[in-house]
């Protein structure tokens, strides 16, 4: 997106998922947009790349375990 001219700044908060509490059901990758959530296969896994996540926390409603979480970071960039 910057190299597009598109202004970038970080959110000040992040999507954190509770590996314990995941049942890897595959309900957060139907929601995700920037396939940060995805299915791997043939283990029926859910993967989550925190570097693609846009935190638009859709998959945190989605989540029937509420294993998706979002928490302020304690780094918060301003330009």
């Amino acid at each position: 997106l910057k190299e597009q001219g598109v202004d970038v700044k970080n959110a000040g908060q992040e999507v954190k998922r509770k590996d314990e509490k995941c049942i890897h059901c595959g309900a957060c990758t139907a929601v995700c947009p920037t396939g940060a959530l995805s299915i791997r296969r043939p283990e029926m896994f859910v993967e989550y790349d925190q570097k693609k996540c846009s935190v638009c926390e859709l998959c945190v409603p989605a989540c029937p375990t509420r294993s998706m979480k979002v928490r302020l970071t304690d780094h918060v960039f301003f330009e």
